[in-house]
């Protein structure tokens, strides 16, 4: 699964990865070095062939619901998303990416124990998660638009840690991902998780447990990394 990550993007970082064109949005670029599911997220997605960065609530709420969910929607699973009603009807022209610095992640230890990992790409890029993405304006008036992120069995290094992992996309797949072309075989190939020399995890502080905290020593390594 995902369940926590962080952001220390700036502008430039968007513009560069998500080939972005045109002024910054009107928008905060503050870091959030612990972010959590209600957390508002700076998300891209595609309107009309122009790329843009905009706020949404990480908890995905379908058009059809009435009420905020009762169950959790901030993963969609990819071996399911054509299934379930909560997702499919986002897959046509709703797909987003998630760009990130990194994510957390809890390995089970002895008895009841459990590490925090942060995993992050080795070359410093930022992670582009691919995600979906719902505008429900009976929900939540204040903020309308609401992602999920996708996941996937983990690959081999990612496996040292959880059983599951986010879908990274590489660059070159952010026109199709992103495009408005109907949801095909090409997009169902790319659920499926990224190569193994992407991706380096060490461990951190457990403060990153409590959503109280926010600081950039979360990101600190605590020891050597795993892979």
């Amino acid at each position: 699964m995902c369940g926590r990550f962080w952001n220390a993007l700036s502008w430039e970082d968007y513009r560069d990865s998500l080939g972005l064109t045109g002024a910054p949005p009107d928008t905060n670029f503050r870091p959030n070095w612990n972010t959590a599911p209600t957390h508002t997220v700076l998300i891209c997605s595609e309107h009309d062939g122009e790329r843009r960065v905009e706020e949404m609530k990480w908890g995905f709420v379908p058009i059809w619901m009435k009420e905020r969910p009762k169950f959790s929607t901030i993963n969609a699973k990819a071996e399911t998303v054509e299934e379930k009603a909560t997702w499919k009807g986002s897959l046509n022209k709703m797909r987003c990416v998630v760009p990130v610095s990194g994510f957390f992640e809890w390995r089970r230890g002895p008895g009841k124990t459990k590490q925090a990992y942060a995993i992050k790409r080795r070359d410093g890029e930022p992670l582009l998660m691919a995600g979906l993405w719902a505008f429900n304006d009976k929900v939540d008036a204040d903020q309308p638009r609401s992602f999920a992120i996708i996941t996937c069995p983990a690959n081999t290094v990612m496996g040292a840690v959880h059983d599951r992992m986010p879908v990274i996309l590489d660059p070159a797949d952010l026109d199709l991902w992103l495009g408005s072309e109907p949801w095909g075989d090409a997009h169902r190939a790319l659920l499926k998780p990224c190569p193994d020399d992407w991706l380096t995890a060490y461990p951190v502080s457990k403060d990153v447990g409590s959503v109280k905290n926010n600081e950039p020593d979360l990101v600190d390594p605590e020891g050597d990394p795993i892979f």
